[in-house]
């Protein structure tokens, strides 16, 4: 039974981490377009990049990273349920940030960001960390 439907919260242990639903998570992620990192620049930063790439998305993209605007971002959420093979969270996530790692509030890493429903922001996807390791093996 989850906390949702007025049980005692589901917990887990993987690799040694307990956690359980309830519990404060933080998402680590990169902006995968390049319209998602020029948002975070502001206009003079955008206006200087604009004229030294002339415009060139290869340049545009070097610029960046010469000024290392290329920076992940940080969400935090809480865990929603914690099922056998994946942990449902709510910290927000954009598209690509699949493999970004789900910390829990000790800075352990518990989970591996794989999935998002568009339509619905409270509910996002990561494999426990045991699980992603486990698919590793040879």
């Amino acid at each position: 039974m989850n906390a949702s439907s007025g049980g005692a919260p589901k917990r887990a242990t993987t690799s040694g981490v307990t956690f359980g639903s309830g519990g404060p998570v933080a998402l680590l992620g990169y902006p995968t377009a390049l319209d998602a990192i020029l948002a975070r620049a502001g206009a003079e930063t955008l206006q200087s990049i604009a004229a030294a790439s002339k415009g060139d998305p290869k340049q545009v993209m070097e610029e960046l990273a010469r000024r290392s605007l290329i920076r992940p971002t940080t969400t935090q959420g809480h865990i929603g349920d914690v099922l056998a093979d994946k942990i449902v969270y709510d910290a927000q996530t954009t598209s690509g940030g699949s493999g970004g790692p789900l910390f829990n509030n000790e800075g352990k890493v518990i989970g591996i960001n794989f999935a998002m429903v568009r339509e619905f922001g409270g509910s996002n996807f990561a494999i426990p960390v045991a699980y992603g390791k486990s698919l590793l093996k040879p």
